[in-house]
């Protein structure tokens, strides 16, 4: 069935103005439907407006559109920057005005926004970005009446335009990733006690593989702050740590405090069975990082064919050793990069 939907979503985005639905539509599941509605037909949508300008969330990146696709809110998390664009709107600076108060005020709860249709974004409970976005008077926004106020003051002091294209930009602080990894203290705390790992290492795993972002999606199926992906960390989860049945869901992933449990909850399962005989635990912590990108399997390959031969040449080498190995010779150059990110992202997080 899969094999089947990749292919099929392959062939519309190749010709997007002439997809349909598959004849068995009503027979696949839900999430392969939910695939097939979203990520196709609502690119399709949004490439009539914006052509080679199109863009798609990503994990670091939150990309909404919004007044029947003619406006493009952009937040890039790794960058603190937001961009909000209008392209051929009949009321271009209205449209800006209303998309910058939508961006300011949207909810922190990511199931509460479809980042997959036009539908304005909703306004309640405390912005996300409450605390990340200052206005003016150097106050965070988090207020209707402050929204506006600093839409209309953006757009009159810093609106940009080419063609029938308007656009503004909006800096975050300069302190954006500290405070938004506060935003998530708490749950940090709690996973951190349930499962005895250390807070740095579950904030600077957040900040490499989302920047923080809660509405963080990836295209190979992983979701939230960090990035649990639902058949391979996800199940593991459920079976060996929830013992539950089956998979979580986009939507509990999408959840902050499912996603930071139960991507904590993974980092123990490498820990305590994947990486189980690794003795010194700075070797273990670099071998976790490692295998939480890509794979315990690949991670063991980077040392010996042989599992136990691995860990014996692992248990020979220093601390040092290991990871000066690792970023060498695993044989994914990003698993290398994500030992390096990791390692020093969790130097910033020694509270």
């Amino acid at each position: 069935m899969y094999k089947y939907l990749f292919v099929f979503v392959a062939t519309v985005f190749s010709y997007p103005l002439i997809a349909q639905l598959p004849e068995n539509f009503a027979d696949l599941s839900a999430d392969v439907q939910s695939v097939i509605l979203e990520y196709v037909f609502f690119s399709e949508k949004a490439h009539e407006v914006w052509g080679n300008d199109y863009e798609e969330a990503t994990a670091h990146h939150l990309v909404k559109y919004l007044d029947d696709y003619h406006t493009k809110v952009h937040i890039d998390f790794a960058g603190g920057r937001i961009m909000v664009e209008s392209e051929r709107s009949k009321t271009p600076i209205q449209s800006l005005q209303n998309a910058i108060v939508a961006t300011l005020l949207t909810p922190a709860n990511p199931n509460a926004v479809d980042l997959y249709t036009a539908a304005d974004m909703g306004l309640t409970g405390k912005p996300f970005l409450s605390g990340l976005v200052v206005d003016q008077d150097g106050q965070s926004i988090e207020t209707q009446w402050r929204a506006e106020r600093y839409a209309k003051y953006i757009t009159t002091k810093q609106l940009k335009h080419r063609n029938a294209r308007y656009w503004v930009e909006i800096p975050m602080v300069r302190s954006y990733k500290k405070r938004g990894a506060d935003n998530f203290h708490p749950l940090v705390v709690q996973a951190s006690q349930r499962y005895g790992v250390e807070t740095s290492l579950i904030y600077a795993i957040m900040e490499t593989e989302s920047s923080f972002n809660p509405f963080a999606v990836s295209p190979s199926g992983a979701y939230g702050l960090m990035q649990v992906m639902q058949n391979t960390a996800g199940r593991d989860v459920f079976e060996k740590i929830y013992n539950r049945s089956g998979k979580p869901s986009r939507k509990y992933l999408m959840d902050p405090a499912q996603n930071i449990d139960a991507g904590t909850a993974y980092i123990t399962i490498l820990r305590d069975r994947y990486l189980r005989g690794v003795k010194h635990p700075r070797t273990l912590e670099y071998c976790i990082i490692a295998s939480y990108n890509g794979g315990t399997g690949n991670l063991l390959k980077a040392f010996h064919r042989d599992r136990t031969k691995a860990l014996e040449r692992i248990n020979k080498m220093s601390p040092q050793a290991v990871y000066n190995h690792i970023v060498r010779h695993h044989p994914y150059e990003e698993s290398r990069n994500y030992l390096r990110k990791v390692t020093n992202a969790k130097k910033n997080y020694a509270y």
